[in-house]
């Protein structure tokens, strides 16, 4: 799960590590999501409530977001956020192995 980012000094680069992972696999799910419902970056980030750089940022891994955005991602995708949470394990599962 991603979540509101923190000062990372103190954790280990395993947890550092799954913590980009998940960044990753949930973006990549969030992308693909989006363009199956035929939406751009823009009208995601309309619908999300944040802007169109943010919604960037979370598909490709490189911002978190806190649990309140990641269900507005789930509602505009039309999905339940445990639906988009296990969609995401998944591909992580599946594309990114070694962890």
């Amino acid at each position: 799960m991603v979540l509101v980012p923190q000062n990372s000094a103190h954790l280990s680069e395993t947890t550092l590590r799954r913590q980009r992972l998940r960044r990753m696999s949930l973006g990549a799910v969030i992308r693909v999501l989006r363009r199956q419902k035929g939406m751009t970056q823009q009208q995601l980030a309309d619908a999300v409530e944040v802007s169109k750089r943010s919604v960037v940022r979370v598909e490709k891994g490189e911002q978190s977001i806190t649990m309140d955005t990641f269900g507005r991602y789930a509602d505009a995708l039309g999905m339940r956020p445990s639906d988009l949470l296990r969609q995401s394990e998944a591909w992580s599962e599946t594309n990114l192995s070694g962890d």
